[in-house]
């Protein structure tokens, strides 16, 4: 993932009102996102200002360099994917809860599969973006004692979190990539998968 930068001195945000400013950086960062979701792991500023309908100058204007302008489409996905986390029902069977909560990150991960090479890739370039993404995976598993509280708490401690990793695990963004881009499965077909997997991790420390 190259850095594109102007090289030359720039100023931080145009001297226009407000609302203008905000309309130009979200179309900015909306054409990035767009371009991203198409699988482009590092989208140039030139095709990023030509979808957005400004200049390359223009989007220096808004951002330093391409990596802060991925940052903030980073920002952007982890809003629009993971700022809404709906609960299961707190009477939820097992099962239920199990099904709830595999398909609403299935949902989320199918959406985020042709991106997440670029994800991948600029959590390793970038600070912000790592520890943009080591929140979401810490946000899982605060999520994920409280939905499956019931059966995690007859545990001891290491069987506890043990189990625990092994959910954290099996409901990441990477194991659907392995899912459904290296073993080559249907969206549906791995979400069973999942299902079997979730099930084995909370029921297996009973046996």
């Amino acid at each position: 993932m190259e850095v594109e930068v102007l090289h030359r001195p720039v100023t931080p945000h145009p001297a226009v009102n407000g609302s203008r400013v905000t309309r130009t950086r979200e179309s900015i960062v909306a054409s990035a996102l767009s371009l991203a979701a198409t699988g482009e792991v590092a989208p140039i500023v030139r095709d990023i200002a030509k979808m957005a309908g400004v200049s390359a100058r223009t989007v220096f204007q808004h951002f330093a360099d391409t990596a802060e302008l991925y940052v903030a489409v980073l920002d952007r996905v982890f809003a629009l994917e993971f700022g809404d986390t709906p609960e299961p029902g707190a009477s939820s069977s097992l099962e239920g809860r199990i099904q709830f909560v595999v398909d609403r990150g299935a949902d989320r991960f199918e959406r985020l599969l042709p991106m997440w090479t670029f994800v991948e890739t600029l959590q390793r370039r970038s600070a912000s973006a790592a520890d943009m993404v080591a929140q979401v995976y810490a946000t899982n598993q605060v999520n994920l004692t409280r939905w499956f509280e019931p059966e995690l708490s007859g545990l001891q401690a290491e069987q506890r979190a043990r189990t625990l990793n092994a959910l954290a695990l099996a409901l990441s963004p990477e194991s659907w990539v392995a899912l459904r881009q290296r073993l080559g499965l249907s969206a549906e077909r791995a979400r069973d998968e999942l299902r079997f997997v979730v099930g084995a991790a909370l029921n297996g420390p009973r046996r």
